[in-house]
């Protein structure tokens, strides 16, 4: 029996819940007025006759049974009397015993008719299982629902998305509908995968999570995607409703993490692969200009038609209404005092925020949860939420000055010098080396978990990095406004990705001020990079990030050798290139082409053929494993990248390789899978065979029967289509909405609930 959580609903949601109900209930319609000014009442209908019907909602969800009779007696029972209303109804979202009922309905009589006029929590959930069109009428109540919240928690969510299934949790509390959550789930529904893409802090994942738990409340499988594509390939399930979720796919920053080798071609299969199956959908999160870098730097992701599968959460999708209501739920969800979000429902406090040109949601957030750590004044919130949108760096500015310990900061720092997440206990190590206590790190990790700073737990280990990119976007503001910080940084440093990360993340803000600031401390750089540059590399918490690559390292030092004029350093990347030979054990395509650009800009006699040897052995690194599809796929069109970047690359014998390899291949897949003797080469390879060879090599290869094997696919199709799972909600109402009065009237009504001063 499906039962509802109204525990979770705000002062406001439980109002508008009840008059939905009851208008369905009583076939009337019920007028909604604001809290402090309804003389006791919430709900009213005016009959012909002239008496009132009232309905008093009272959304007590931490108090007691008694605390309520006592109130109802003492608070309410004088305003009823004094109305005389023909009809008085009682909702609370409190569960009531009989005993409270008839204490309640011999203290209130006669105005109540019958104790059949007082509804409890079980009352409520009766008429809410009985309406069903009411429950979709509002989001909170339908994703908080039992069956809902057990399958966020269930074992249907895999092991390692437990972590998120609390995430989501957390989220319905705080979101609020707009126009891009149908936008997403029409593209989920027409071509199954949605990359929702947009500035930071704008709700890019809080939007995902919400579209996660609705189709889990539709019976998907969640599976989350945190390293690469080939976690969702290993659990994929044809016969089970499954959503994949991608979080910052294309990492936080587009020069902090690439994708691997062959990660841009296996991404793009993985999509193809749900557009084809009418049971999984694929919910990615990015922001939009590292959407636009991305497809600038990876062919095969500019040639995929990304704009039919994005899409972007504009401010413009939020309405007045709509950002009221995220206003309102941030702060009767916060740990603020009761008569500090009291001073919110004054439209002098609401309005300038909710109009302002940079409205954002995790400003705001941040901001109140800053308030609850400063507890000594939280006088002027309204005026400091104004303040953080007008200059959003300032959140955490307002923490590095005002809040963290000297450890505390120390970690920030440390953190920031390192592109990726890392292993907590090489992260210690490096805490150490510096000549700080093992207490001192655990306890400013401790602190700042969940703040700056959050851990996650993989593959056995716990990983640290910042909590979301807003932190490293403030720091790297923080360092360019200190720049000896940097060079402390420097010197201090324990691992080369320490001096890497300070290079290439300082970069991204300012290049050219970087470049000379470095230039100015060339010795200091030097001294570091020659100590660091053989010391080995920190484990990420991805396998795909470069860092550790000894390719990336040569590009590093080619690059930073070059810009800040130091011999010393190119030549420490130039003789790793001509000694070590690093591109053998690459595992980052795009770095090796970085690697033979740098080594382009060197102006020397011999540099032509270094070029030469490097590209050639980007050639044969491309061919080391070929041993599916896909990676013919992929080496095929990096060779064409290579010859691009390497004008007169000689790639003949490399392309017959390949072409051999991949006529062998295709020929024994297709014979394997014609035959039907368990063959391992899915429907989907099959397609891109018959496509490779109608396309570009049908005559050279007549011996695969490509009319057998589309004859065979469609059957397959036919044989293995799954029906499609209901489809989740495409249009949630705001609960907010009430079409008889205007959008003003409607958020004033919703902030003035902040004013409630009952003991709940």
């Amino acid at each position: 029996m499906e039962t509802f959580d109204l525990a979770r609903l705000t002062d406001f949601d439980f109002e508008a819940v009840c008059k939905d109900i009851f208008e369905k209930e009583f076939g009337v319609a019920l007028e909604i007025f604001s809290t402090g000014k309804d003389g006791g009442v919430d709900l009213r209908h005016y009959r012909a006759s002239g008496q009132e019907m009232i309905v008093q909602c009272k959304h007590w969800v931490r108090s007691s049974e008694s605390k309520l009779v006592s109130y109802m007696r003492k608070t309410e029972l004088p305003k009823i009397r004094k109305l005389q209303p023909g009809r008085y109804v009682l909702a609370t979202s409190m569960s009531l015993t009989k005993g409270t009922k008839d204490k309640l309905f011999e203290a209130l009589k006669p105005h109540v008719k019958s104790s059949g006029d007082i509804f409890g929590q079980e009352e409520l959930n009766a008429l809410l299982r009985k309406h069903d069109d009411v429950v979709r009428r509002h989001l909170r109540l339908w994703l908080t629902s039992a069956s809902v919240l057990q399958s966020l928690l269930s074992k249907s969510v895999l092991t390692r998305s437990h972590a998120l299934a609390h995430e989501v949790n957390n989220t319905l509390k705080v979101y609020a509908t707009n126009e891009s959550y149908s936008r997403a789930i029409d593209l989920l529904e027409q071509v199954h995968v949605s990359v929702i893409a947009g500035i930071p802090g704008i709700g890019k994942t809080t939007l995902a999570h919400v579209i996660c738990a609705n189709y889990l409340s539709a019976g998907y499988e969640l599976i989350e995607i945190s390293e690469d594509v080939e976690e969702a390939n290993g659990v994929w399930d044809d016969a089970v409703p499954q959503i994949f979720y991608y979080d910052d796919f294309l990492g936080q920053t587009a020069l902090e993490e690439k994708l691997g080798k062959n990660e841009d071609g296996r991404l793009l299969s993985l999509m193809k692969r749900v557009s084809a199956s009418p049971n999984k959908r694929f919910v990615l999160t990015t922001r939009e200009y590292i959407l636009a870098q991305a497809r600038q730097r990876y062919e095969r992701l500019d040639r995929h038609s990304f704009d039919v599968q994005t899409c972007v959460i504009d401010v413009a999708d939020y309405t007045y209404r709509t950002r009221a209501v995220i206003l309102y739920n941030h702060l009767y969800n916060s740990n603020l005092p009761r008569d500090i979000r009291s001073r919110f429902a004054d439209r002098s406090a609401y309005q300038p925020i909710i109009a302002h040109r940079n409205f954002n949601p995790r400003i705001i957030a941040a901001t109140l949860a800053e308030a609850v750590l400063l507890s000594d004044d939280n006088s002027s919130i309204a005026a400091e939420v104004l303040r953080n949108l007008e200059e959003p760096s300032r959140i955490w500015g307002h923490i590095v000055e005002n809040q963290l310990s000297h450890y505390e900061l120390v970690l920030v720092k440390l953190t920031f010098s390192l592109l990726g997440d890392v292993r907590v206990e090489e992260l210690q190590d490096i805490w150490v080396s510096n000549g700080f206590q093992v207490r001192d790190f655990r306890r400013a990790i401790a602190t700042l978990d969940g703040t700056m700073l959050k851990t996650s737990r993989l593959g056995g280990y716990v990983f640290s990095g910042f909590h979301n990119p807003s932190v490293r976007d403030y720091m790297k503001t923080y360092f360019q406004e200190r720049p000896e910080e940097v060079l402390d940084l420097i010197n201090s440093a324990q691992k080369f990705e320490q001096i890497s990360g300070l290079w290439v993340g300082l970069s991204v803000a300012d290049s050219e001020n970087m470049s000379a600031l470095f230039g100015r401390w060339k010795k200091d750089v030097e001294l570091a990079v020659s100590k660091l540059f053989p010391v080995a590399g920190l484990r990420t918490h991805s396998h795909s990030s470069p860092q550790g690559d000894p390719v990336y390292r040569a590009a590093v030092c080619l690059e930073m050798g070059i810009d800040i004029d130091s011999a010393h350093i190119r030549e420490l990347g130039l003789a790793e290139v001509k000694e070590n030979d690093p591109v053998a054990n690459a595992t980052d395509q795009d770095v090796v082409i970085q690697l033979i650009r740098q080594l382009k800009r060197i102006d020397s006699d011999d540099m032509e053929g270094v070029v030469q040897e490097t590209a050639a052995s980007a050639i044969e690194w491309s061919l080391g494993d070929i041993s599916t599809w896909d990676l013919m796929e992929w080496a095929d069109g990096y060779i064409d990248d290579l010859e691009r970047e390497v004008p007169g690359l000689d790639t003949y014998s490399a392309r017959e390789t390949l072409n051999d390899a991949r006529d062998d291949y295709a020929q024994s897949a297709a014979d394997d899978w014609l035959g039907g003797d368990g063959s391992d080469s899915s429907v989907d390879e099959m397609r891109d065979i018959v496509s490779h060879y109608q396309n570009v090599r049908y005559f050279e290869h007549p011996n695969i029967d490509l009319d057998a094997l589309n004859e065979k696919i469609e059957a397959q199709d036919a044989e293995h289509s799954v029906p499609e799972v209901a489809r989740p909600l495409d249009h949630l109402n705001d609960p907010s909405g009430r079409p008889e009065r205007s959008e003003m009237e409607i958020v004033q009504s919703m902030m003035e609930s902040l004013r409630s001063d009952e003991d709940r």
